[in-house]
């Protein structure tokens, strides 16, 4: 059978554009409680625990349980109509949170938000795998991925506005509505693409079972060691997007606009830049092996960690802005080259999976643990540092970031070392 031509550019870049939409409104519904954290906290009698399991296992829990099961099913079903509905249900979730009248009802809406986007990523992942070839794979996906950082900007900037302006319950209202009508926009324009269509050869049909998959890509060596890797460094990056605002908030006595103004463009056009420059030196460093951008992640975590231990411990928002934006642009230079890894050494029929997969475990040792302990080492430190202790409890994120420069450095010397035989796939197939 006669295989479908790959996308054109334009048709390509049209797609990711699209996707560049939808994970913004992923991650801007998914943290947008943390420019709202104050306020949330003064009119619901909340402690900083609580807030925490808002930001952690509320919205981590099921997006990690599920992530599994629905990865499973976009790698059978039609992906573009999938992500569509669940970016409708988790814009209707978020609507309703501002509509709530205490902690567990919150709770139930954030735990409504985090059951649909456990489809998006996976679905999203393997559609640009469908339409770039894999010498441009590390562009495409730097720019999708830099919609975190814009999320970011939409989340504390434009929310912490909203918030000032209409107050938190109706922030959540315009943070779920756009995510209704760009569901619809997607199912309208795009087409779905055939699996494998940029790789070497047609992916074959994806006919192992849930735990064979699982099974079979866990036994790929440099996937699962940047999975751990990847962890690690989102240990940090949960901690800091759900506590960093408020910490700004309470040391230097400041609005949410004024700190979300800062934050959110800052991150925007720092980690944004960040993201697509690595992509772009990601193409160039492969040429010579994929070992010598993952090096350069390890270094860059260094001065990540850094930069976050001075902005925790700065004691004017200038200098914490400072500081911080350095940490988090230092820290953006690992998701493009992780995604570059799984696309590598994943099988086209068994990409979204191996997405879900990675999701699953930064869910589990990031996502759900992280604004948590945070939240909870910050109560236990109050009674004897007051305002201070928050930043006190934010030093655990660079502290993760540290352990994450370790892990990419291992994961460097396996790639360097190991052949793709060795791995057990198919070069040809996955076109290297």
């Amino acid at each position: 059978m006669e295989r479908e031509p790959p996308a054109s550019r334009a048709r390509a870049w049209y797609v990711v554009a699209l996707l560049f939409g939808v994970y913004v409104m992923n991650m801007a519904d998914r943290q947008i409680v943390g420019i709202l954290a104050q306020d949330i906290k003064r009119d619901l009698a909340l402690t900083d625990a609580q807030l925490g399991f808002l930001g952690g296992p509320a919205i981590g829990f099921f997006y990690a349980i599920l992530g599994i099961p629905m990865a499973y099913a976009a790698d059978r079903i039609h992906r573009v109509r999938f992500i569509a509905g669940c970016i409708a249900v988790w814009s209707f979730f978020t609507i309703l949170g501002g509509r709530v009248n205490g902690f567990v009802q919150l709770a139930l809406t954030r735990v409504g938000v985090s059951i649909a986007e456990a489809g998006g990523s996976p679905s999203s992942v393997s559609l640009i795998a469908d339409l770039f070839p894999a010498e441009r794979r590390g562009t495409a996906m730097a720019v999708w991925t830099s919609a975190s950082t814009v999320a970011i900007f939409v989340g504390f900037a434009v929310g912490g506005v909203v918030n000032e302006t209409l107050g938190w319950r109706n922030t959540f209202l315009a943070a779920g509505i756009p995510g209704l009508i760009l569901a619809v926009i997607l199912v309208a324009t795009v087409r779905e693409p055939v699996r494998g269509a940029a790789d070497a050869v047609a992916a074959p049909k994806a006919e192992l079972g849930l735990f064979a998959t699982f099974a079979k890509l866990w036994a790929i060596k440099p996937f699962r060691q940047m999975v751990f890797a990847v962890s690690a460094c989102n240990f940090c990056v949960f901690a800091v997007l759900n506590w960093a605002p408020a910490h700004a908030m309470r040391s230097f006595d400041l609005g949410s606009g004024a700190v979300g103004g800062v934050m959110g463009t800052g991150i925007a056009l720092a980690g944004g830049t960040m993201m697509v420059l690595t992509g772009m030196v990601t193409d160039w460093l492969t040429k010579g092996g994929l070992h010598r951008a993952v090096l350069l992640v390890a270094a860059m975590m260094l001065v990540s960690a850094s930069a976050f231990v001075a902005a925790f411990m700065a004691s004017d928002f200038t200098t914490f802005s400072i500081f911080f934006l350095i940490g988090y642009a230092a820290l953006m230079t690992n998701p493009p080259v992780s995604w570059v890894i799984l696309q590598k050494y994943s099988p086209p029929e068994m990409r979204a999976m191996a997405t879900a997969v990675l999701l699953l475990v930064i869910a589990l040792t990031a996502m759900v643990p992280a604004p948590w302990i945070i939240g909870r080492v910050s109560d236990l430190l109050n009674p004897a540092y007051g305002v201070a202790s928050l930043g006190y409890a934010l030093l655990l994120a660079p502290a993760a970031v540290l352990l994450a420069a370790l892990l990419w450095a291992r994961t460097a010397a396996t790639i360097k070392g190991t052949t793709m035989s060795e791995s057990g796939l198919n070069p040809q197939q996955i076109g290297i």
